[in-house]
């Protein structure tokens, strides 16, 4: 029964790291405004933030190796269904992967 108990509790780890990240993503993206897509200077200083709260999730989590691949795995899904583009993801998820979470 134990290791079925340590399994549950890890998913239920990344699951909360992968709300966290989604949560965080949302609060920082930067939004159009009035037919002005944003700027590459707000979409750096976004990145720089959400990465800066992408590696405080992986702390605070505790992510090793296979957590920080489940986590960021989840992570796609969650920001497509959360309205997106593909290109946007596939950007965020490959920075996230190389600043916050690599070492």
């Amino acid at each position: 029964q134990q290791p079925n108990f340590f399994w549950k509790s890890a998913m239920s780890r990344y699951s909360e790291a992968t709300q966290a990240l989604e949560a965080a993503f949302l609060a920082v993206i930067p939004t159009p405004k009035k037919n002005k897509a944003p700027g590459k200077a707000e979409w750096a200083q976004a990145l720089e933030q959400f990465n800066t709260q992408a590696r405080a999730v992986r702390a605070q989590y505790r992510l090793g190796l296979i957590g920080r691949a489940v986590v960021a795995y989840r992570l796609q899904p969650r920001l497509l269904a959360a309205g997106c583009s593909p290109d946007v993801v596939r950007q965020i998820l490959f920075s996230m992967v190389l600043h916050a979470f690599v070492g």
